[in-house]
C-alpha cells in the first residue's frame, strides 16, 4: 500500500549513457521515466546492456554520462540472477526474523510467497532456485523496497515455479522493472515493454511487442 505516495515518477533517466569506462557505451541518450506502480519488461539480445542498466539504476554502476534521479521516498531493491544477496547458511525464517515479532508472523508472511512447511527451515543453499527467488522477493518487500529491479528471475524456473513466482510478484504494488525473454510471462505481467536495440530503448505496448514477435515468427 506504499506505492501511491511515491508521486508520479519514481525513476527519471536524463541523457543517460550506460556502460563501462574505456569501452563503447551499451546504451546512450536514454530519457525515460518509471512511474509509481508501473510494471515494465525489459527485453533484447544478450550483452545489449539490460543488466548494466539495472545496475546503473541501482547505483552499483556509475553512468558514463547523464543521470538517474530517484523519487524522494524510493527504496530500490535489486535481484541479481545469482541471488547472491541471500546468506546460503540461513533459512527463510532467519532471513526475515528481524522484521517480525515471532516465528508465526514470519511463517505467515512467507506463506504469501508460497514458502511453507519444512522448507522455511532449510538453509537456503538447500532450496530450489524457484524457492530462493521467492525468498529473495519476500526479503526485498519486507525490507520496505517499493521499486524492484529484477534480472531474469524466471530464467531457471520450470513452468510451475514460474507460475508461483508470478503469483508472488502480482501481490507487490510498487513499480517493477524486470528483464525477461518469456513472451507468455510478459503478456501476463507487463504494462509496457522496453526493447533494447542498437544502443537505444524502444518502448512498446505488450500487444505491439507480441504481434511483432508473431510476425517475425511467421516470416
Amino acid at each position: 500500500d506504499q506505492a501511491p505516495h511515491l508521486g508520479r515518477s519514481v525513476i527519471q533517466m536524463e541523457h543517460l549513457r550506460v556502460g563501462y569506462s574505456g569501452f563503447a557505451p551499451l546504451l546512450k541518450d536514454i530519457n525515460l521515466q518509471v512511474r509509481a506502480g508501473q510494471r515494465i519488461a525489459i527485453t533484447g539480445p544478450n550483452g545489449c546492456g539490460k543488466t548494466t542498466l539495472l545496475k546503473t539504476l541501482a547505483g552499483e554502476q556509475i553512468p558514463l554520462a547523464g543521470k538517474v534521479i530517484l523519487g524522494s521516498s524510493v527504496k530500490l531493491g535489486r535481484m541479481s540472477q545469482d541471488l547472491h544477496f541471500l546468506d546460503p547458511e540461513q533459512n527463510a525464517v532467519e532471513h526475515l526474523w528481524k522484521y517480525f515479532p515471532n516465528q508465526t508472523e514470519v511463517r505467515r508472511f512467507l506463506g504469501y510467497y508460497l514458502l511453507v512447511g519444512d522448507e522455511v527451515l532449510k538453509p537456503s543453499f538447500q532450496l530450489s532456485y524457484g524457492q530462493r527467488a521467492r525468498l529473495m522477493l519476500a526479503k526485498l518487500v519486507v525490507s520496505g523496497c517499493n521499486v524492484l529491479l529484477l534480472d531474469e528471475p524466471i530464467n531457471h524456473l520450470d513452468i510451475s515455479s514460474r507460475t508461483q513466482f508470478e503469483q508472488a510478484l502480482l501481490s507487490f504494488n510498487g513499480a517493477i522493472l524486470l528483464v525477461v525473454h518469456d513472451r507468455y510471462f510478459m503478456r501476463r505481467f507487463a504494462q509496457q515493454v522496453w526493447q533494447v536495440q542498437d544502443g537505444k530503448i524502444i518502448i512498446h505496448t505488450v500487444a505491439d511487442m507480441l504481434q511483432r514477435a508473431e510476425d517475425d515468427h511467421s516470416t
